[in-house]
């Protein structure tokens, strides 16, 4: 089911394939800059025979209206999602997942970040990130120029991945498969990620919290596992070898595997078949 709700924010619902609906866990998926909900199309059928799976499009990407405030979009989502369910956030969707998770935790019963940081701009006292020259670079390099700053973005993600040329191709299919972001949404998109900080939010979150990184991602560097553990020690962190900034694609099935082992550990999936 597909539906560009009253609130603007675009929704899809897939039912699970194998476990009947109503026992089957809820899963909320949000995708990274740049692209839109389509970018899980090659993961989800690893996902919908555990899972009832809700996707969601971020302000200014896909079919989710470019006038939305990511402020109207935080108050908006609880009432387009279930009452619980696991979240699945991928870099920019990470974040937003986490900081869904600090707003409402009793939403959020186990939280997997994919290729995602509680903090993406480098402070004195977070290494494992993105300089911030290299962030304002960037930037502007989007003001100047997006569409092209924006396929040299897609190639970025892929770089190092053993399936370099393969990853690059599919994420340049579904950026052509839905609208290309303004460069107004594009430029919000970074000013949100920029200004995230969300260590706080996870030292203190009381969920279960999963993180999957690629070995070789030049954009969320594997020395973050550290960091992590150094916030949050009940953190479990995968490292996905061979994988770039696009685990799920490149490796889709060590990431299914991942989650769904991850799931089995809280009782979740175990809970839904009983």
């Amino acid at each position: 089911m597909m539906a560009a709700t009253s609130s603007g924010i675009f929704r899809q619902h897939h039912a699970c394939s194998v476990v009947a609906g109503k026992t089957a866990p809820h899963l909320v998926m949000l995708h990274g800059w740049g692209l839109h909900s389509g970018v899980w199309a090659s993961f989800l059928p690893l996902l919908t025979p555990h899972f009832q799976i809700t996707l969601i499009d971020l302000p200014g990407f896909g079919k989710t209206g470019a006038d939305i405030s990511y402020a109207d979009f935080f108050r908006e989502l609880p009432g387009l999602v279930p009452q619980k369910a696991v979240w699945l956030g991928w870099s920019l969707g990470g974040a937003m997942a986490l900081a869904m998770a600090d707003r409402h935790p009793e939403r959020v019963q186990a939280l997997c970040l994919m290729a995602a940081t509680p903090c993406f701009v480098r402070r004195p006292d977070w290494q494992a990130a993105m300089p911030e020259t290299s962030f304002s670079d960037f930037k502007n390099a989007v003001q100047e120029d997006a569409p092209i700053t924006l396929e040299g973005f897609l190639a970025l993600q892929c770089k190092g991945s053993v399936s370099m040329k393969t990853d690059l191709r599919f994420l340049q299919s579904v950026l052509a498969t839905g609208k290309i972001p303004g460069v107004s949404a594009l430029l919000r998109g970074l000013e949100n990620l920029a200004h995230m900080d969300l260590r706080d939010a996870l030292h203190a979150l009381e969920r279960p919290v999963q993180v999957v990184l690629g070995e070789k991602d030049v954009l969320i560097p594997v020395s973050l596992e550290k960091a992590l553990k150094a916030l949050n020690p009940a953190v479990s962190v995968t490292v996905i070898g061979g994988a770039a900034h696009l685990p799920f694609v490149s490796h889709a099935k060590a990431c299914s595997d991942a989650l769904l082992q991850f799931c089995r550990q809280q009782g979740l999936l175990e809970r839904a078949a009983s």
